[in-house]
C-alpha cells in the first residue's frame, strides 16, 4: 500500500512540475546557463487592473524557463518552473503590464543574474530588482544606492547588455529624470549592473518595439520600430543606426539589396558567423518571413530556407540564439491572434542556422549538435563599421582570430633559438674544461613535435536579450 501512495505522490509532483505556459506577447527572455527564462508578457486587447490580477494567480505562469541543457521536440517543451516561485515571486514590486511593465536583461559580474527594471510610473517602487539564477534569490535595488540617475525600463524595450556588464534601453516615450529635466525625445539610459551606476544620454532615434543587435566589436544595430504614438517608419531597415557603446557616439547606416518594408514587433539576432544579422517576423503583411542584414557590406538579402514555414507570421516574439539554433518564443498574428495553436504550431519555433547558405526550420532541438565550422573571413574596405577596432573590446576578439599556424610557428622559433644559445654556451664552457672543442658528443635538441598548448579561439556569439 505504501508503494502505491509513494508513487502516486511521484505522479502528482511530475503533472505538477509540467508546465503549459499560457500565450504572450512583449515578454523578456534572458538566456543563462542552458535555461532560456521567460518573464511577463500578456494576451488579452486591452490589459487592465482585473486581468493583470487574474494573470498574477499564477506565478509559474509569470516567470518560468525553458531548459535547453537537453534535447527535446517543440511538440513537447520542457517547460520547468522556478522553485518556489509561487512564494517568492514579488509581482507587487515589479511594475504592472497596465503601465508598460518592465524590462529584464543579464548583468553582474558573472553574467548569472537577471535585472528586471521598472518604469517611471510608480515612484513607490524600487527602480531595479534582480533574481541570481544561482539560488533563485531576489533583491531590491533602490534609488539611494543607485548613482546618477534612475534606470527606466518598459516591455516595449529591447534592452542590450554590452560586453562590460551595461544594460542599454533605448527609449520611445518622453519622462523626466530624477534631476527633473523633461525628455521630450527620449534617450538611451545606461545602467551599469557592476557598480550601480545609470546615466541618461540623447539618442539619434525615438522609438519602440524595435530590434536591437549587439556586435562583437561593442556596437548596437538598431532597426524597425515605431514611434509612441504607434506609427512605423516608412524607412527604418532601409536606414539602420549604429551605436556605439564605448564612446557614445551615433551612425545612421544607408542599407541595399532587398530591403524590408517599414515594420515593428520583428527580431533579430546575431548569426553564428559574427556579421549577419537575421531578422524575423513582424506586423507588416508585405514582408517576408525572415531577411538577413550582412554588416560587412550593410546589404539586405532573403536567405535561402528549407523545412516546413511557421504558419502564421508573429510579431512581439522574442528570440535568442542558443547553440546553432535561433530559438523564437510566442509572440502573435494581428490583432493578438494566436490561432497557430489551433493550427498545431508551437510556443517555440526553431530556426537551424548552423549553415549560412541554407537555414531550416527543424522541430528537434540538440543542445550537443555540433556547430559547422563559420566563415569569418575580414572585409578589405576599412570603412567598414562592423570591424572597424574603435572599441577595446575589440582587443579580444582580435586575439581570438590568431592564426594558429602563426602561433606554432613562433613558438618552434623560439625553442630553435633557445637551443642555439644553449649549445653555444654548452661548447664553449666544455672547450675551455677539456681542449676538445667541438669533437665532444653533441647535447640532443628538443624533438620540434613536443605538445604545444593552444590557444583558445572560441568567440561567445549568444547575448543577453530580451
Amino acid at each position: 500500500m505504501f508503494k502505491y501512495i509513494l508513487l502516486l505522490l511521484q505522479i502528482l509532483t511530475i503533472v505538477k512540475s509540467q508546465l503549459t505556459p499560457t500565450v504572450r506577447t512583449l515578454h523578456d527572455t534572458v538566456l543563462i546557463d542552458k535555461k532560456l527564462y521567460i518573464f511577463g508578457g500578456f494576451h488579452a486587447p486591452a490589459p487592465n487592473s482585473t486581468i493583470e490580477s487574474e494573470y498574477n494567480l499564477n506565478p509559474d505562469d509569470r516567470f518560468f524557463y525553458l531548459d535547453v541543457s537537453k534535447p527535446f521536440d517543440t511538440s513537447s517543451l520542457p517547460w520547468t518552473p522556478i522553485p518556489n516561485n509561487e512564494k517568492d515571486l514579488p509581482l507587487n514590486f515589479l511594475s504592472s503590464i497596465i503601465t508598460g511593465g518592465v524590462s529584464a536583461s543579464i548583468g553582474g559580474v558573472n553574467n548569472d543574474t537577471i535585472y528586471f527594471i521598472n518604469n517611471e510610473r510608480d515612484k513607490t517602487l524600487p527602480p531595479v530588482l534582480t533574481f541570481s539564477t544561482k539560488d533563485n534569490l531576489w533583491h531590491s535595488i533602490f534609488q539611494q544606492s543607485i548613482l546618477g540617475d534612475r534606470p527606466i525600463g518598459r516591455n516595449q524595450i529591447r534592452p542590450i547588455t554590452d560586453y562590460n556588464g551595461k544594460i542599454h534601453l533605448l527609449t520611445g516615450f518622453s519622462f523626466v529624470t530624477l534631476q527633473g529635466v523633461t525628455r521630450n525625445q527620449g534617450g538611451i539610459i545606461v545602467f551599469d549592473t557592476i557598480n550601480f551606476s545609470c546615466v541618461v544620454k540623447d539618442a539619434d532615434i525615438s522609438r519602440l518595439e524595435y530590434s536591437a543587435t549587439l556586435l562583437p566589436n561593442g556596437i548596437i544595430v538598431y532597426m524597425g520600430g515605431k514611434t509612441s504614438d504607434g506609427r512605423a517608419d516608412t524607412d527604418n531597415f532601409r536606414i539602420v543606426y549604429l551605436y556605439n557603446t564605448t564612446d557614445n557616439t551615433w551612425k545612421p547606416q544607408p542599407t541595399t539589396g532587398d530591403i524590408p518594408a517599414g515594420d515593428h514587433g520583428t527580431s533579430s539576432v546575431l548569426g553564428l558567423d559574427g556579421f549577419r544579422i537575421i531578422v524575423f517576423g513582424g506586423l507588416n503583411s508585405g514582408n517576408k518571413l525572415l531577411y538577413v542584414l550582412d554588416t560587412r557590406t550593410f546589404n539586405w538579402y532573403e536567405p535561402n530556407v528549407s523545412g516546413k514555414n511557421p504558419t502564421i507570421k508573429r510579431f512581439d516574439h522574442s528570440a535568442n540564439v542558443i547553440g546553432k539554433y535561433m530559438v523564437i518564443a510566442f509572440g502573435s498574428g494581428s490583432d493578438l491572434d494566436f490561432s497557430y495553436r489551433s493550427n498545431s504550431e508551437s510556443d517555440v519555433l526553431l530556426l537551424d542556422i548552423g549553415n549560412s547558405s541554407n537555414y531550416v526550420w527543424t522541430n528537434y532541438f540538440d543542445p550537443n549538435a555540433v556547430i559547422p565550422p563559420q566563415t569569418t573571413s575580414l572585409p578589405t574596405d576599412s570603412n567598414s563599421t562592423q570591424y572597424n577596432d574603435n572599441s577595446n573590446n575589440n582587443k579580444k576578439n582580435n586575439n581570438n582570430n590568431i592564426n594558429p599556424g602563426v602561433i606554432v610557428g613562433v613558438v618552434i622559433g623560439v625553442i630553435g633559438i633557445i637551443c642555439i644559445i644553449s649549445l653555444s654556451i654548452f661548447y664553449y664552457v666544455r672547450r675551455r674544461k677539456t681542449g676538445k672543442g667541438i669533437y665532444e658528443k653533441a647535447i640532443p635538441t628538443p624533438s620540434n613535435s613536443e605538445n604545444i598548448i593552444p590557444i583558445p579561439s572560441d568567440l561567445e556569439l549568444t547575448y543577453g536579450r530580451k
